[in-house]
Formats: C-alpha cells, structure tokens, sequence
C-alpha cells in the first residue's frame, strides 16, 4: 500500500510540474492542490525514511520509492516557493 501512494504521489506532482510548463497561465487552484500535495508527499516521505519496510518489499525498491518521493517532494516545495515569490498574483 505504501509503494502504491508512493508511485501515485510522485506522479501527481510531475503532473502537475508538466500542467505548469504546458499552461502556466491557469494556476491559481491548482496551486493550492500542488501545495497540498507536496506537503502531503513530504509527510509520507518521513514516514518512509522512519520507517522500515515489510517482510515481503525489497529493500532496493523501498529505497528508490523513498529517494524518488523526497526528490519530487522537495522540489515540487521549493518550485512552489520560488512561483509564490517570483508571481505573488497565483495565491
């Protein structure tokens, strides 16, 4: 379950990376869903970095599945601070 909402995490945040470079003049409410949503993948990914994985999960893929959330998460965090900074009229 975990792995599951891992991969769907990381692949509504490149969503939404690609909804921004695709139409990056309608972002206001998608805005706040892509705060929410790399808020929530950093969340998950602390909870996997404290966390161990179960008896049947591999280790290397628990590992990439922690690795590729925690990238996506940051920089979906710190794209958003620098779109809140360089274009305030987006919130």
């Amino acid at each position: 379950m975990r792995r599951v909402i891992s991969v769907l995490l990381i692949l509504m945040q490149l969503l939404f990376f690609l909804n921004y470079l695709i139409n990056g003049s309608i972002m206001q409410l998608n805005l706040y869903l892509w705060i929410f949503t790399a808020l929530f993948g950093a969340l998950v990914s602390y909870r996997l970095w404290s966390n161990a994985p179960h008896m049947h999960e591999s280790e290397k893929l628990y590992m990439t599945m922690r690795i590729s959330l925690s990238v996506v998460s940051a920089a979906s965090i710190i794209f958003i601070l620098m779109l809140i900074i360089a274009r305030p009229y987006l919130l």
